[in-house]
């Protein structure tokens, strides 16, 4: 028998010196170590150690999990431009950084606990860390294999003790300026987590509420050609929120808009006349004649009967009322909208919202008292029926605020908050104060203008935000963050404004982080001899942390300084040249960046942003 045929030997195969197989699992660990050893990234750095310099500000991203398709794309475009720059003969050095604090680790915290509560705020902090530290390591790893180069080996966190003492001498800087304020306004509130959320925490999500409308019959008339009006009238209002409803302290009239009686075969109703087609088609009414109109500005004054409740409330006028859904008169509680609240504020209303932080009717009738706002829609629908003051009732889907973190439905309350002011300047005592017209909004919108924007949209979508957004709500009621450095006599209640003594605070801070707040006493973390203008010598610690929105905002005043080497020599702080992530961060790190820089340098932290997805 012959011997088989070697067909290799007729194939016309290349020779290499690589071998057939990658064997990535040896090969992968090797390469890594090589670089480690011959601290490329460094070697890289000093040989352009002449060349100008170009900082990309890294983005801090969440350790709260193994790293996904979003954040490796992150990561590899930013090494793509640090490293070209540096091929361009730029001094390109890349601080990578993560967001250690806030409701996304206390969340998985608890969730490892078993729920909340379940040990001492110290101890959570302790374990949050823990928790931090052990993502921030497996994402470094992670990056690393991705072929990413920067100072791993000290990157910069919010939950270090320099930056921790950065926040808050920022927040102490930005109280010595006459921008932070306490007040109860309405603000989203996630009744899940307890806690307020900032704008940039809330997602919309696809929701389905109950659509109800509801008449109030008037009590007292208008003023003008409206004092004729009858008192078998009633006012229909039409709201997706039933549970607002026992909190309602006025009816919201356009001051420009035509409003009609009706006669149907149901009663007479009051409503804007354009919406008269929409309110039959909705409540099923069949006849509908017109018997007087008038204008919206002829019920300021007047007074309705509140469907279940022993009270009358005001008519008021507004021009935020619209004729697009609904009946013309908005029901309004100032507790919970921030349309209403300045109406509330306008005409003097009660700032009414007797919810406790799990949204639970502290107050109020039998029938909700005791049960949480969401539960309480269809007993308050069952209510109104039941007084005849129902008059239409079905499900509406509708784009609906959740929080960012549990998915869950929000709600608006008035509670106690601290504040940034958008719409004022500096106090002169600061010293480098702006001209009075210069507040924090127009000094933002000014530095949006003079930023490069990649794409060029992204300067309309951040200046539209920062034009229409409210006073930022910084403070939040929960335990892993930096503590709002705020203290109150406890002869007085007033706040501590001895600003020298505060700053020992932020000593504190820099020697042993943000939990020296919940370790020390107070007599220990103030100065001796510390007192209220009162007089007093005794107070008590604020109890909310700041907003993790503050927090990275910051992040610019903690890296971009000379002690981190991305500055010129001399230069103590710097503006990046870029920022890139994903347009996400409109509403999150870009605002709050910038909010911060400009509150405390006085311009905007980059010179160009770049977004990407």
């Amino acid at each position: 028998m012959s011997e088989p045929l070697d067909l290799k030997k007729t194939l016309n195969l290349p020779k290499t010196d690589f071998p057939m197989k990658a064997g990535l699992p040896q090969n992968e660990p090797r390469q890594l170590a090589a670089w480690e050893e011959a601290h490329l990234y460094e070697k890289i750095l000093a040989a352009r150690a002449n060349g100008p310099l170009f900082v990309l500000h890294d983005g801090p991203p969440y350790p709260t999990g193994t790293i996904h398709i979003g954040t490796a794309m992150n990561k590899i475009l930013k090494d793509l431009i640090v490293k070209s720059k540096s091929m361009a003969g730029f001094r390109a050095p890349y601080v990578p950084g993560w967001d250690c604090h806030g409701l996304p680790i206390e969340t998985k915290v608890e969730k490892e606990l078993g729920g909340k509560g379940k040990v001492p705020p110290a101890e959570f902090r302790r374990l949050c860390r823990e928790f931090a530290s052990r993502y921030v390591d497996q994402h470094r790893r992670d990056f690393k294999r991705l072929g990413v180069f920067g100072r791993w080996s000290d990157p910069y966190l919010t939950m270090s003790n320099s930056y921790e003492a950065a926040i808050a001498g920022a927040f102490l800087e930005f109280m010595e300026k006459g921008y932070v304020y306490r007040g109860r306004k309405p603000v989203y509130w996630c009744i899940h987590d307890s806690t307020a959320l900032a704008e940039a925490e809330v997602e919309y999500e696809n929701h389905t509420s109950p659509s109800i409308w509801v008449k109030f019959e008037v009590a007292a008339p208008g003023k003008g050609e409206a004092a004729g009006i009858g008192t078998d009238v009633s006012a229909v209002i039409w709201t997706t929120t039933p549970w607002t409803l026992p909190h309602n302290r006025a009816l919201v009239f356009h001051p420009a808009v035509e409003y009609a009686v009706v006669e149907t075969e149901r009663g007479a109703f009051l409503l804007a006349t354009e919406r008269i087609a929409a309110f039959r088609e909705e409540c099923g009414i069949h006849d509908a004649n017109v018997r007087e109109t008038y204008q919206g500005s002829d019920f300021e004054g007047a007074k309705f009967r509140h469907p279940f409740l022993p009270i009358e409330v005001p008519g008021c006028l507004a021009e935020y009322v619209t004729l697009d859904q609904g009946s013309g008169i908005v029901h309004t509680a100032p507790g919970h909208g921030a349309d209403d609240f300045q109406t509330g504020l306008k005409y003097g209303l009660e700032i009414y919202a007797p919810l406790d932080d799990r949204g639970v009717y502290t107050e109020g009738l039998a029938e909700y008292k005791g049960k949480d706002v969401f539960t309480a829609n269809p007993i308050i629908v069952k209510l109104l029926a039941d007084r005849g003051a129902l008059l239409a009732s079905s499900q509406y889907q509708h784009s609906y605020p959740h929080c960012w973190r549990c998915h869950n439905p929000v709600i608006f309350r008035a509670t106690e908050q601290w504040f940034i002011k958008m719409d004022q300047g500096a106090r002169p005592a600061a010293g480098r104060s702006a001209p009075a017209d210069k507040t924090l909004r127009r000094k933002a919108l000014e530095e949006i203008h003079k930023t490069k924007w990649v794409p060029a949209w992204g300067e309309s979508r951040l200046e539209e935000m920062v034009a229409g957004r409210p006073d930022w709500c910084v403070s939040r009621q929960r335990f892993w963050g930096v503590p709002i450095i705020v203290f109150f006599c406890e002869g007085c209640g007033r706040q501590l404004e001895d600003f020298a003594a505060l700053r020992q605070v932020v000593a504190w801070f820099e020697r042993e982080g943000a939990d020296a707040w919940y370790r020390h006493t107070v007599e220990e973390l103030l100065p001796p001899g510390t007192k209220c203008s009162c007089g007093a010598t005794k107070f008590r610690k604020e109890h909310d942390i700041l907003d993790v929105w503050f927090d990275s905002g910051c992040s610019n005043l903690s890296v971009l300084v000379e002690k981190e080497g991305l500055t010129e020599p001399g230069q103590a702080w710097r503006a990046a040249d870029v920022y890139i992530e994903g347009p996400d961060q409109f509403r999150g790190w870009f605002q709050s960046s910038l909010l911060v820089a400009c509150g405390i340098k006085e311009q905007a932290p980059f010179r160009e942003v770049v977004t990407y997805g």
